[in-house]
């Protein structure tokens, strides 16, 4: 069938809207028609050479719509049912998915080579995460797309597939935030307000939230934060307001400065995660000394979610008014207007530009 897809040929330049040929839904697939996808800090990560993709490509991974077309053998989806899409292929027979641990999958990718049902003038397209989600349609595996119920409006509930899952699973999964703990949260764009509203509702007493953008601060403070501060002095600052060091910090900026400090400014026995995109050369240092006081550095990727249930788990918060998503989206804009959503998320002050469809 023909859609409409956003194509980038280049790093450098604008996205275009193109006409493109994308094939029907085979074996286990499903055809999504899309309604919502948020351009997300990885989208733009991919145009500046932190995630492998190849040119031209189709970005977008955070996307929300309906099933329009089943393949052979679907047997989990069916037309009209309402879906996330999942960047975790899921595979089920990998060594990390037989351990229960789905987003660690072996076949998680964050390019295709060309490979896949989608076309432009015969030329395949690359498609981010085996989503390609700037795109009225997608064939996606029937576990990439996840269904979902929810009062939600779509360009709320994409929110799910990516930012709101992995800042609100660091907090309440990999971080395993508990009652009465002190959290502090490094980096306040849609990943950390949804960490900061994990931290809130794991029971967390005190959530320091830590950006340079004033807007982003009084964000953190009405999504939950007991405290925010700007990023000076922010060791010196944290330590003292929490009594030695916070037990839980979740680092979601990407610089692995950043990150020392965050591992720096927690408690002995502390957890410090790793939530943000470094680039592939950065390098951590630390003083080795430190771990003896029993402190730990993770990494956290997907929230270490699984997004068979955690996605609903999630959407049902949003229903029940416990996560709150309308302030994680600055604006809405037309696919059409999709680059000057690109230049929003580029300028550093917009939490989430949402695309929709519609």
């Amino acid at each position: 069938m023909k859609t409409h897809a956003a194509i980038a040929f280049s790093p450098d330049d604008p996205l275009r809207i193109e006409a493109v040929d994308l094939a029907d839904p085979g074996p286990g697939e499903v055809r999504v028609r899309m309604q919502a996808c948020g351009i997300c800090r990885s989208d733009l990560s991919a145009l500046e050479g932190k995630e492998t993709v190849h040119f031209p490509v189709v970005l977008g991974h955070e996307g929300a719509g309906y099933v329009d077309a089943i393949g052979r053998g679907v047997t989990a989806l069916k037309e009209g049912d309402e879906v996330v899409l999942s960047w975790t292929p899921a595979c089920g027979t990998c060594a990390s998915c037989l351990r229960g641990e789905v987003h660690l999958c072996a076949s998680v990718n964050m390019t295709t080579e060309g490979r896949g049902p989608l076309t432009f003038q015969g030329q395949p397209l690359d498609r981010f995460m085996a989503l390609g989600a700037f795109s009225e349609h997608v064939v996606v595996p029937e576990k990439m797309a996840v269904p979902v119920q929810s009062a939600l409006a779509p360009t709320h509930s994409c929110l799910i597939g990516c930012g709101v899952t992995t800042g609100f699973g660091a907090a309440a999964n990999t971080a395993g935030i508990r009652w009465g703990e002190r959290v502090a949260v490094i980096g306040c764009g849609g990943v950390g307000l949804a960490a900061v509203q994990g931290a809130r509702i794991a029971g967390a007493r005190q959530i320091i939230a830590v950006d340079p953008i004033a807007d982003r601060r009084d964000a953190a403070i009405a999504l939950g934060a007991t405290t925010a501060i700007s990023p000076d002095n922010m060791r010196e600052t944290i330590i003292e307001m929490s009594n030695g060091g916070v037990d839980a910090a979740i680092e979601c900026v990407g610089e692995s400065s950043v990150m020392a400090e965050a591992f720096m400014l927690i408690r002995p026995g502390g957890r410090c995660v790793v939530v943000g995109l470094p680039a592939y050369t950065d390098l951590l240092k630390i003083p080795a000394v430190m771990l003896l006081q029993e402190k730990t550095l993770t990494g956290s990727i997907y929230g270490s979610a699984n997004p068979a249930t955690d996605f609903q788990k999630i959407a049902s918060l949003a229903d029940s008014k416990q996560l709150l998503f309308e302030p994680l989206v600055d604006k809405i804009r037309p696919f059409s207007e999709i680059n000057d959503g690109f230049e929003e998320m580029r300028s550093g002050a917009s939490v989430r530009v949402v695309l929709s469809f519609d």
